[in-house]
């Protein structure tokens, strides 16, 4: 999952005559780190489609939709004695928990294929009209994105390690336990999600579906 951060870029409308009462001005910026918003926010925003905005590019960086990599990472349980692994203290649980409604249980969305870019939205007074873009700005390792930022380090020392792995060598890389026991479970799927994120913020390069340390 990502940090997200939004800037404001301009205004749409008669600033002219009817200027921003909160006092924006293009290139102020704040910030989302997956638990709480650093900077200033003005209450006309809202209303807006700001936060719908945040959350997809927060999930999806810069794809087309949102996907969740929790829903890719099987179900959970607290264990404290895991914290040292995932930075938080959860366990997989392997099969169905019992007594849980199967509609739950197999919920997945689809992978997102399509490029987007960054996200938009204006501000809700109709005179000014400030507009902000949305982008990610970092892996947020925060709230609960913690275990996933830890396993995408995890990936990213695997791949220091040995430049050039694919996603199915470094799923080797892991020892069973490893990839099963400690949350998120990792496959396939998280796997290219993670590497998909470690691309985006700028630690990786992938070149003919192998992973390789940015330069």
């Amino acid at each position: 999952m990502y940090k997200v951060k939004v800037t404001m870029v301009g205004f749409l409308g008669d600033v002219e005559h009817f200027p921003c009462h909160f006092g924006y001005k293009p290139g102020d910026s704040f910030t989302y780190d997956g638990e709480k918003f650093i900077g200033r926010i003005c209450p006309s925003l809202f209303p807006s489609n700001m936060l719908s905005i945040i959350d997809t590019v927060r999930y999806s960086g810069n794809k087309q939709f949102g996907y969740y990599p929790w829903n890719y990472s099987g179900i959970s349980r607290r264990d404290l004695s895991m914290e040292k692994y995932d930075g938080m203290g959860w366990a997989n649980v392997k099969g169905s928990p019992e007594g849980a409604r199967e509609v739950f249980v197999k919920m997945t969305l689809p992978i997102p294929t399509e490029r987007r870019g960054v996200g938009a939205f204006c501000c809700d007074d109709p005179r000014t009209m400030a507009q902000f873009i949305v982008e990610p700005c970092g892996l947020s390792d925060q709230g609960f994105d913690r275990p996933f930022y830890f396993r995408a380090m995890n990936i990213l020392d695997k791949i220091k390690a040995e430049p050039g792995l694919t996603v199915e060598e470094i799923l080797q890389k892991f020892t069973e336990w490893e990839r099963e026991e400690i949350y998120p479970r990792l496959g396939i799927v998280n796997t290219g999600l993670l590497l998909e994120e470690l691309t985006t913020t700028g630690y990786i390069d992938i070149r003919d579906s192998r992973a390789f340390i940015k330069e």
